[in-house]
């Protein structure tokens, strides 16, 4: 028979015992609820995973219209309008002439232009001459125009008002539009597009500090037909295109509108439209080439709200 000392021993011997059991039981237990939740927690990741590689990619294009989108260029952004697809952050580059360009916006009754003023050769010259109902825009067409006679302010004939000098009337003006279309007379001879991209820019700046308040477009050398080449072998229509694309970068980056006056004035070779072109496959004729040419400038504005939409367009509200 055990004492007293002795069954205190063994008591407190079980009870140490349990004790460890215990501890043995509730450290086991620990490690399996934690085991658990890593491994939740790794099966929610993995699924998370799963998910997201089954995803269609983040849409982050938008369609607007009818007001205007915007896209940078040099980290400034300019102003470009209409229906179009705009994409998030998206910046320009040379080769995206499409979105340069100006897309269609509306249509404009003629009455768009009372403000307006057009700079540019013999092509413009023709409104002039064929007497194009522009609703008393200011017309400074003058042949043999180039962007360094403007620059340079040489005095030139205009049919109507005689010598003068186009930044001197433009700036007499003030004209709430200005519409440019040059190039045809610079870029007859092989290897003159840099010298005419250069003075162009130069020639928007002297515009851009003598009209400060005037919304400018530059329009796209125009297409000529394919017996014109032979004797302007500049006017190729790789050449003149490769030319716009440049031209359409030049515009923005000056904070200018591109039109894309060739595409509207081309047939499906590229070259000038037979139902537009003069004799000469250089000039537009009045029967159709210059309907067409305004045509395209009705329908190819800045969008405003305050625009006189024509009648019929999807921006009238009358």
């Amino acid at each position: 028979m055990r004492s007293s000392n002795e069954s205190m021993y063994y008591a407190r011997r079980r009870k140490r015992r349990m004790q460890r059991r215990l501890r043995f039981v509730c450290a086991a237990v620990c490690i399996l609820v934690l085991a658990g939740i890593i491994t939740l927690i790794i099966s929610l990741f993995d699924k998370k995973g799963k998910q997201d590689d089954s995803l269609e990619p983040e849409q982050t294009s938008t369609v607007l219209a009818p007001l205007p989108m915007q896209v940078t260029v040099n980290k400034e952004v300019w102003p470009v309008t209409g229906p179009a697809i705009q994409t998030k952050d998206y910046t320009i580059r040379s080769t995206d002439y499409d979105l340069m360009a100006l897309p269609e916006c509306g249509r404009v009754d003629t009455s768009y232009f009372s403000d307006a003023a057009f700079l540019g050769d013999s092509i413009t010259e023709g409104f002039t001459e064929y007497n194009v109902e522009m609703q008393g825009a200011l017309i400074c067409g003058y042949v043999g125009l180039t962007p360094k006679t403007v620059v340079d302010g040489t005095a030139v004939n205009h049919p109507e008002r005689g010598s003068e000098v186009p930044l001197d009337v433009l700036a007499a003006r003030q004209p709430a539009k200005l519409y440019i279309l040059l190039g045809t007379n610079t870029l007859v001879n092989d290897g003159a597009e840099d010298n005419f991209i250069a003075y162009y820019g130069r020639m928007l700046d002297e515009l851009k500090s003598r009209l400060p308040d005037t919304l400018i477009y530059v329009q796209a050398v125009p297409p000529v037909q394919t017996k014109a080449v032979e004797t302007r072998p500049g006017l190729e229509k790789s050449k003149v295109q490769a030319v716009n694309v440049r031209l359409a970068k030049l515009a923005l980056e000056k904070g200018c509108s591109f039109l894309d006056l060739y595409g509207a004035m081309a047939d499906e070779n590229g070259d000038l439209n037979a139902d537009y072109a003069e004799s000469d496959g250089v000039h537009f004729t009045a029967s159709s080439g210059y309907p067409a040419w305004v045509n395209f400038l009705c329908t190819h504005t800045v969008y405003s709200k305050d625009n006189p939409w024509a009648k019929g367009s999807a921006y009238y509200m009358g």
